[in-house]
């Protein structure tokens, strides 16, 4: 049999209304219908957030940020072209609460030594978010 032999033969289509061969390996059919359906927060999925999660590359973990998320302040590492309005909304995408106020500032790379040679760390942004009161981030406060 040669290579292009393969496709002389087609496989017979199957009509939309006919019935699926059910299969151990299909996932679909293990499902039980008679199990109630938990009614569970909307999820926001990653392909609808895209942007967002490229502005919000992640969120900052230290004593800190950790004392201000009591203040209902989260600290994140965002994209270095990002701007306020830009943070705010992927914010509010990605975790859907209300964002009062976004104070953002730069941190410069520091100086290293690698023996004789002299290199610098990469510079980045941080974003301080400061949410409605009342509202929380939850996953987000890390306990040092």
């Amino acid at each position: 049999m040669g290579i292009l032999d393969k496709f002389k033969f087609k496989k017979p289509e199957e009509k939309p209304g006919a019935p699926r061969k059910k299969s151990e390996d299909n996932v679909l059919d293990l499902v039980k219908e008679d199990q109630p359906v938990k009614e569970k927060k909307p999820v926001v999925l990653k392909s609808a957030t895209g942007e967002a999660y490229r502005i919000l590359l992640r969120p900052q973990f230290s004593e800190k940020s950790n004392l201000l998320s009591t203040k209902g302040k989260y600290v994140f590492i965002v994209d270095p072209t990002a701007n306020k309005a830009e943070i705010r909304k992927a914010v509010e995408k990605v975790y859907d609460v209300h964002v009062t106020d976004v104070n953002v500032l730069r941190v410069s790379g520091k100086k290293r030594r690698y023996g004789r040679a002299v290199g610098q760390t990469r510079s980045w942004k941080k974003a301080v978010v400061t949410l409605k009161p009342g509202e929380k981030i939850e996953g987000i406060s890390q306990v040092i």
